[in-house]
């Protein structure tokens, strides 16, 4: 039998989910730009591919290994934390060189993937005990 789930896994996983739902949803309809089966002309669908890809599915795979706290979970983890990161980074940069790094719809979201980020590494680094396999 499990002990009481701690409240930082509890907070992570809602969060992770959360993060993929609105990943997948956002970059469905290109984050308010069109939808992605008929996008305009002059939008990248680089990220949001790799939201729908890669982003979505990891990060609700994470909340749900960590709600179960099974080990995959925390490796799940360990994944998206460095695929925020990463993602984090190279949006920042990009809209750095555009001249357009002031705006908040980016620097909001992408600062809080990368506290997110840096926050599951350190809680699964700290919690990983507590998953079993």
């Amino acid at each position: 039998m499990h002990k009481q789930q701690p409240t930082s896994l509890t907070v992570l996983a809602v969060t992770f989910f959360l993060f993929g739902v609105l990943a997948f949803i956002g970059s469905f309809f290109l984050w308010g730009q069109g939808m992605i089966l008929s996008f305009p002309e002059d939008i990248d669908l680089g990220l949001p591919a790799a939201d729908i890809l890669v982003n979505a599915p990891a990060s609700i795979l994470c909340a749900v290994g960590l709600w179960q706290r099974r080990r995959w979970g925390v490796y799940m983890l360990w994944f998206c934390a460095g695929f925020y990161l990463y993602a984090s980074v190279e949006i920042f940069a990009h809209y750095a060189q555009l001249g357009e790094l002031y705006k908040m719809e980016i620097v909001l979201p992408q600062t809080a993937a990368v506290l997110v980020g840096a926050a599951g590494m350190i809680i699964g680094w700290k919690k990983r005990d507590l998953f079993n396999n």
